[in-house]
């Protein structure tokens, strides 16, 4: 009976410390986690009106924006700005920029390239 005890007890004992184990690697698990920062439009350059063709627009925003899309042209991020490249067709052009926080639309009327 009493290695039957024994058997018991180490069995609680060694219970007792892989739930302690598993405790300790769970906490401070959601603290280890950032939070997300909030990512707004700033500006735009040119800020509308007329763009070139192979012109460039310049997007800023306060923070980096991570992904970024775009419904016409290519862009390149660089810490909190984007720069989009066309080639953009002629005539009325609304560009349609879209990053996690948020859509932002220009509108430009496009010209002939530079």
């Amino acid at each position: 009976m009493s290695s039957m005890i024994k058997l018991f007890r180490n069995f609680l004992l060694s219970l007792a410390g892989l739930l302690a184990v598993l405790m300790l690697n769970g906490c401070g698990a959601d603290e280890d986690r950032e939070e997300p920062v909030p990512v707004n439009f700033v500006s735009a350059t040119p800020s509308g009106g007329q763009i070139a063709a192979n012109g460039t627009i310049t997007i800023t925003f306060d923070n980096a924006p991570g992904e970024v899309r775009v419904s016409t042209g290519t862009v390149k991020i660089t810490g909190k700005t984007a720069a989009i490249t066309g080639p953009f067709t002629l005539g009325a052009f609304g560009l349609t920029i879209t990053w996690a926080d948020g859509t932002q639309v220009l509108n430009y009327k496009v010209t002939a390239p530079d």
